[in-house]
């Protein structure tokens, strides 16, 4: 037994963190998703809110599909999710959100939420029943877009623009 241990902890162990990255602990890219600035703005400080938004959602569905913005403005998004499915709430770009949209397919395979994966700033998972929030800022003009991104969300529906100026 004693031989078998020795054995186990002078061959086994060092090739632990190969077994781990070859089956995608620790070199999970495909799954991860980016954080920091995002073209459409940053996350944006709780005490200098300008404008509060409630957004609900229920299967493939937004309650609105545009909204208007200045830039410089941060917003708090109440996201509310009156649905039986989980969705999410990103705003960015509409390459951020493609990009964001395939690594999400991605990783259909996961739960998609905070604690599955990395999450952008710009993203918040509101369960069935559930009410989230995050504070946006819009650091400049332009187009952007707000849309779930779970696979084929968007495509069914859920997805907005929105105008920055």
């Amino acid at each position: 037994m004693r031989v078998l241990a020795t054995l186990l902890a002078t061959v086994a162990l060092p090739l632990l963190p190969v077994a781990a990255m070859a089956s995608g602990a620790g070199a999970h890219d495909h799954g991860k998703h980016e954080h920091g600035a995002s073209t459409s703005g940053e996350a944006g400080d709780p005490a200098r809110v300008t404008r509060t938004v409630t957004i609900k959602m229920s299967e493939y569905a937004f309650d609105t599909q545009s909204l208007a913005f200045k830039a410089g403005e941060t917003v708090k998004f109440i996201v509310i999710n009156n649905g039986k499915l989980k969705h999410e709430l990103t705003v960015g770009t509409a390459e951020e959100q493609k990009a964001h949209r395939s690594a999400m397919q991605s990783m259909s395979d996961m739960n998609h939420d905070e604690h599955s994966h990395d999450m952008p700033a710009n993203a918040i998972h509101v369960n069935p029943g559930e009410t989230r929030e995050f504070v946006w800022h819009f650091t400049k003009a332009g187009s952007l877009q707000f849309a779930c991104n779970y696979p084929g969300h968007a495509d069914l529906g859920m997805e907005g623009s929105i105008s920055v100026k």
